[in-house]
């Protein structure tokens, strides 16, 4: 019988970078600092340098986690025979990620940092075109391809597809405004959608919808 071996070394960076997430989040990035990090986890500083080089590559880890995590809702659909319905699930998953605690909070913490150090702000702009943003850009350059929407300038729609989606919502999450229902962001979704369909979409992509 096959029995799966678990992966430490994966396991302990997922917990270390969970613990760095929840510092980064009480002290903000300049606060934090590799010491205190390790004090957290409980382990040494050096057990701490054989992960991760620095704070910077440690939060850097924590971006890219977060872009692959939402890369993986729009990989999932290339390709997809029902556009409409494919875009209204990634795009409630990836909503769902980015008006949580975790995920507005990550990005308050970008702004906030990106004057002191602009480092933070590209690094995180360079982490979403490499994972998240080309992942959507190929679910729709297929779709395009497919006949299913008319989009010959794939760059375009992708940042007009998410501005419909982050829009007023995402702004108000970034203030603290407290997270809208389940409800209310799937109506919100469903409504991007439909503009973006409306725009873009053919005849053959405009039927069907999530309930």
């Amino acid at each position: 019988m096959d029995t799966q071996v678990p992966n430490f070394r994966d396991e302990r960076r997922a917990r270390i970078i969970e613990t760095a997430r929840e510092v980064f989040y009480e002290v903000g990035y300049a606060g934090a600092s590799m010491s205190m990090i390790s004090s957290r986890l409980g382990g040494s500083k050096a057990t701490l340098y054989a992960y991760f080089n620095s704070k910077e590559e440690l939060f850097a880890a924590i971006i890219r986690d977060q872009c692959m995590t939402m890369a993986s809702f729009f990989q999932a659909h290339i390709g997809t025979d029902d556009l409409r319905q494919s875009l209204t699930m990634v795009s409630r998953q990836l909503m769902s990620v980015v008006l949580s605690d975790w995920g507005a909070r990550t990005m308050q913490l970008i702004v906030e940092e990106s004057r002191r150090n602009p480092m933070l702000a590209r690094l995180f702009n360079e982490a979403i075109e490499e994972n998240g943003r080309a992942t959507l850009k190929a679910l729709l350059r297929t779709a395009h391809d497919k006949g299913q929407i008319e989009a010959p300038d794939i760059d375009e729609a992708a940042v007009i597809l998410k501005s419909l989606l982050f829009g007023d919502i995402h702004f108000k999450r970034l203030l603290n405004f407290e997270a809208p229902t389940e409800a209310q962001m799937y109506r919100h979704v469903d409504r991007a959608i439909d503009v973006f369909m409306t725009y873009y979409g053919l005849e053959a992509g405009r039927s069907g919808r999530v309930s």
